[in-house]
């Protein structure tokens, strides 16, 4: 079988190894055992280069030194001890894993958006606004919708609706003022309607930090979703004071 020594050094490369241990490791399998001084010639790396790369090698496991005739030889461990690292790696990252995601939560609420293109991205970001009711144990949510939602999945969204309502959420739902009867109030949602005056075309819904921005009116329906804490509440706010001022009287604007 041919030896491909690129993607063998490649390989290893993205493992962690530098050039020179991977230059070194593949020579060393290649041969079984060699002097650092039959390395050096071989590989063109200097001799001082090589014992120092050969101790990084040793210290981990990776190869191995014997003498044979009072001369210094080194050779490669089993190709699984590399596997055997690794996985070592893995445990000590898990280890430390939660302290680093509690330092992250604490830090900068960086923001994560996503695009959902077609009738199916629409149909996956609203999965994933289930998902992220569930972790989040979200039990209020704030959104806006349009009759043009029913349209698009006749049959998906009726079923969306009741398992989100199986979990628990209630809903404050702000509608167009001519959807009266497009989502009704029930025990799990209160209804506010926007003056005339007011239409918008696209729509939003908020739960826990996790914000979604839906068009179902362009030539192709698309979402967007983001998650930000900062994002999520600043909106929130704005979604409120609009409740409120639905709640209190109708909103007129100058013609």
């Amino acid at each position: 079988m041919k030896i491909d020594s690129k993607t063998i050094a490649g390989a290893l490369k993205k493992y962690g190894f530098s050039e020179n241990e991977a230059v070194i490791y593949i020579f060393l399998i290649k041969r079984l055992e060699a002097t650092a001084f039959e390395i050096a010639k071989e590989t063109g790396i200097p001799r001082t280069t090589v014992y120092q790369t050969i101790e990084k090698l040793k210290k981990q496991g990776i190869i191995t030194q014997f003498r044979k005739n009072n001369v210094a030889y080194f050779t490669p461990e089993s190709p699984n001890q590399l596997f055997r690292l690794l996985a070592e790696k893995e445990q000590v990252l898990s280890a430390v894993m939660p302290e680093i995601q509690a330092i992250m939560s604490r830090g900068f609420d960086k923001p994560i958006t996503k695009l959902y293109v077609g009738t199916d991205g629409i149909k996956t970001l609203l999965e994933d606004m289930l998902v992220a009711i569930k972790d989040q144990k979200v039990k209020q949510i704030y959104a806006t919708s349009q009759p043009e939602l029913m349209d698009l999945l006749p049959k998906y969204f009726p079923t969306w609706l009741t398992r989100r309502e199986k979990m628990g959420v209630f809903t404050r739902l702000i509608l167009p003022h001519e959807s009266t009867d497009f989502l009704p109030a029930n025990e799990l949602r209160e209804v506010r309607y926007l003056p005339e005056n007011f239409p918008f075309s696209c729509s939003l819904t908020m739960c826990g930090n996790r914000i979604a921005f839906f068009d179902f009116q362009a030539e192709e329906p698309y979402g967007v979703s983001i998650e930000s804490s900062s994002i999520a509440k600043m909106l929130t706010q704005f979604f409120l004071f609009t409740w409120e001022m639905l709640a209190s009287k109708p909103v007129k604007t100058d013609k």
